[in-house]
């Protein structure tokens, strides 16, 4: 996901942070016609109409990528119902995790196109495909059908739209802005536990097609709302031109340790999601259907509570440490807890545990990205970083079904926990590079 370059963040972009730096360097931002200020207390806090827009902000993530979290509720219903007969598991995870990586790629482009033509165009764009393909999945029966619908379209659509809603917090707070942020990016947690819940619902009363148009209808109404509630504050401040690719950091070793970082821990971010309700289901044969849901709406709802306080605790600890310890604790959870999950109170803990950690590594991005390299290539950077969680996005849920349908589920879950683990230990050479003092905020 490439944020636009007029994100500012409280880190001096003409050089990385270092351990000598002050709060006097921290003190860039906008100001309300949108050009640099000196000081952090020249900056007018956004107010009422701020929070109306990350308002709007948080709806069109809780509909957007809130959708790619209930995966699992689809992958149960269509092998309970035989709706792809013959399709294998790590097809159907393939299938889930697909949206994933369109969206990878489609967050790099569209970014950039925001910084050169605006955003609000593309959040336009982006809610209308992504109701065309809500609406297309209704009426989909074939498999390359349901890829087109809940694969790619809806990854273009989240590709379009979260790398502008995410870049409007910095143009409307400053003391506030990584909360404002850790709403935003909670929506798609709170988005994706209510869709889970609903959905089940419906599917078990409606047939697939009525209950995937009513849940068109319901999301068209809230972009609706939130396109008119989202809103730039002062002229837009556009580049110029387009720079792809800075291929200055690819010399740098603490860049490699990050994308490292990216790259690995990906692989372990979206089984806890797709395989907890399949997971229940197995363990817990005799479960009610309203049960068996629960654990992945528990998990979403756990993801926005701990991506909100961990988004404000990196601000207290920094970025680097809060993005270790998340990856760790979210690996430790799946290997330490997920394993032996065998009663059905065992899997809800993990799945608050998990939840709350499993996802931070995506919304610390860009904190991570300028405390290492400075904010004057945020975009270019973060694009590149993100980048690298194409291969996990897309291969991380079938490797893990290929092991599950192979051995069994300890080596599938083991698979998962160790690659979070590994992603957290390759993101310790950039930390203590850069800083060696080990209780050091970084």
């Amino acid at each position: 996901m490439a944020f636009p370059e007029s994100l500012i963040t409280t880190i001096s972009p003409e050089k990385p942070q270092s351990p000598t730096h002050t709060k006097e360097k921290d003190a860039e931002q906008l100001n309300t016609n949108g050009e640099p200020s000196t000081s952090e207390d020249e900056f007018v806090e956004g107010g009422l109409r701020g929070w109306l827009v990350v308002l709007g902000c948080f709806i069109i993530s809780a509909v957007t990528l809130g959708w790619g979290l209930v995966w699992g509720v689809f992958q149960v219903y269509y092998k309970q119902h035989n709706m792809l007969p013959g399709v294998s598991d790590a097809m159907l995870s393939f299938l889930g995790c697909m949206q994933s990586g369109v969206m990878t790629i489609a967050s790099f482009v569209f970014g950039k196109l925001g910084d050169r033509y605006g955003y609000k165009p593309f959040i336009a764009l982006g809610s209308c495909i992504s109701i065309a393909a809500t609406l297309g999945a209704a009426f989909s029966t074939k498999l390359w059908q349901f890829i087109i619908t809940q694969g790619i379209l809806q990854g273009l659509c989240i590709g379009m739209v979260f790398p502008m809603i995410v870049s409007y917090p910095a143009q409307w707070f400053c003391r506030r802005r990584a909360l404002a942020s850790g709403v935003i990016v909670a929506g798609s947690s709170v988005g994706g536990g209510a869709a889970s819940l609903i959905l089940r619902v419906m599917l078990s009363s409606l047939s697939f097609r009525l209950s995937m148009s009513v849940y068109t209808a319901i999301n068209a109404a809230l972009l609706l709302i939130a396109f008119f509630l989202v809103k730039g504050r002062g002229p837009e401040r556009r580049v110029t031109s387009i720079e792809w690719i800075d291929r200055s950091q690819f010399k740098d070793l603490t860049f490699w340790s990050t994308a490292a970082c990216y790259l690995i821990c990906t692989f372990g971010f979206l089984p806890p999601a797709i395989y907890i309700s399949p997971y229940t289901v197995e363990k817990i044969p005799d479960i009610n259907n309203q049960l068996a849901i629960a654990p992945i709406a528990v998990l979403n709802f756990s993801a926005a509570i701990g991506r909100t306080i961990v988004g404000l605790s990196a601000d207290r600890v920094g970025p680097l440490n809060a993005l270790i310890a998340t990856t760790f604790i979210a690996g430790l959870s799946q290997l330490l807890i997920w394993q032996f999950a065998y009663s059905f109170w065992l899997i809800m803990i993990f799945a608050v545990v998990c939840g709350a950690f499993v996802g931070c590594f995506i919304s610390l991005v860009a904190p991570v990205a300028a405390q290492l390299f400075g904010t004057q290539k945020l975009a270019t950077i973060t694009g590149l970083l993100v980048l690298f969680n194409l291969p996990g996005n897309l291969a991380g849920s079938p490797l893990l079904g290929t092991l599950l349908e192979k051995y069994n589920w300890h080596a599938a879950i083991s698979f998962s926990g160790g690659m979070q683990v590994l992603g957290g230990i390759c993101a310790m050479y950039a930390r203590f590079k850069r800083e060696p003092r080990l209780f050091a905020r970084y």
